[in-house]
């Protein structure tokens, strides 16, 4: 989706680009809503009683943070919450800044009193400031950073409907362990199901699930994997394109539920990180919403992410998309190499391929730190109860 920003400082003012935003809330009935009123009010007693509670524990936390790596005692974050405004989490710091290798490795960075302090959530505890101050709940789908916004299905996004929360569904049923299609998707039940039944169930089940220090991380890291976006949608499948095996020739289809292909084409590995594609529309995109056709773009590139770790996406010189396309193309960030917008990352998109000019290209990566966000957001907006 194009849409404007901020430009960096020293730099003359251009459109920033980025992947389309799908924003879809499930409806809370009016006795959810008036529930999130009154636990509101709970939330900020029990979230007083806890810093007081564990001020002296803080402190003595604090100092173990001072001894093993250092200032700052904090690690802050921005994180999305209800409706995906955006707040500064808290947390104590688990990781060096740099590596004694010199490396900014995760695992090279994390120090066994990091580690600790993570196993055992403590350092999860100022984050109850959050709560007070009405970032967060208790209980809600745990709080996402900035940099995945845009990569949220429809259904995904619906998470934010409710304020973020110091533990959650998810958090229970296997924490940073889970796949995040099924760690979303229970969000998006949590949402749809809550209230104080519920949320007693997942207090009561959140000691027993620290106390086990099981889900801390997933297989492969200290921390949660990145999140690529979804791999399917209520409405689409998307099949390929695969990296190895005998279907690994790059083809793709993206079919809806009555098995009609809305977008199809392949997509080949130039380089590290740069793809290249061809795309052409099937008879499911005929009659089809723009949202279908835009959905049908964000499965492509959360594939890529996964398949060839894409951080770019170009479609291959001389590839005209029809006008349908063409407009979807450019909601979901596309571009003319060369033209007017300006990319969340300090590294510059490729300006040729084997065959030449590109016809279009976009960033499927991370945004980089200092970089605008590819949406507006509201920054550190006290949190609605409804």
């Amino acid at each position: 989706m194009t849409q404007s920003g901020a430009p960096g400082r020293g730099r003359r003012a251009r459109t920033i680009v980025g992947p389309i935003q799908h924003l879809s809330p499930i409806r809370l009935s009016p006795g959810q809503q008036s529930y999130l009123r009154r636990r509101r009010r709970a939330d900020v007693v029990l979230g007083g009683i806890g810093l007081a509670i564990t001020a002296l524990p803080m402190l003595a936390i604090s100092a173990g943070v001072m001894v093993t790596m250092g200032r700052p005692v904090l690690f802050t974050q921005e994180r999305m919450t209800q409706d995906g405004r955006v707040f500064r989490l808290r947390k104590f710091r688990s990781m060096r800044a740099v590596a004694p290798d010199g490396s900014d490795d995760d695992a090279a960075r994390l120090v066994p009193f990091g580690r600790m302090l993570r196993e055992t959530s403590l350092d999860e505890l100022p984050s109850l400031w959050n709560v007070v101050r009405g970032d967060m709940a208790l209980v809600g789908p745990r709080p996402l950073t900035t940099d995945y916004s845009g990569r949220f299905s429809a259904e995904q996004f619906a998470r934010h409907t409710v304020p973020a929360g110091l533990t959650g569904y998810a958090q229970v049923h296997g924490r940073n362990s889970l796949a995040w299609d099924d760690r979303l998707t229970m969000d998006q039940e949590y949402v749809r199901r809550v209230g104080l039944v519920l949320d007693l169930r997942i207090l009561v089940d959140t000691v027993t699930a620290v106390l086990h220090r099981k889900g801390v991380t997933d297989e492969d890291g200290v921390s949660m994997a990145d999140f690529p976006g979804p791999q399917s949608t209520t409405d689409l499948e998307l099949i390929g394109p695969a990296a190895h095996g005998p279907d690994a020739d790059g083809a793709f289809t993206c079919r809806d539920r009555e098995d009609r292909i809305v977008l199809a084409g392949t997509a080949t590995l130039l380089e590290p990180g740069l793809v290249q594609l061809t795309l052409r529309l099937g008879e499911g995109a005929l009659d089809a919403a723009d949202t279908l056709l835009d959905e049908a773009l964000l499965l492509l590139a959360s594939r890529l992410r996964v398949v060839h770790r894409a951080e770019w996406a170009c479609l291959a010189p001389g590839e005209e998309p029809g006008p349908e396309l063409a407009a979807s193309l450019a909601r979901s960030g596309y571009a003319a190499p060369g033209a007017p917008v300006r990319y969340p990352t300090a590294d510059l998109p490729p300006a040729k391929v084997p065959e030449g000019t590109p016809a279009l290209i976009a960033f499927l990566g991370i945004p980089e730190e200092g970089f605008a966000h590819p949406h507006p957001m509201t920054t550190d907006s006290k949190v609605s109860p409804t």
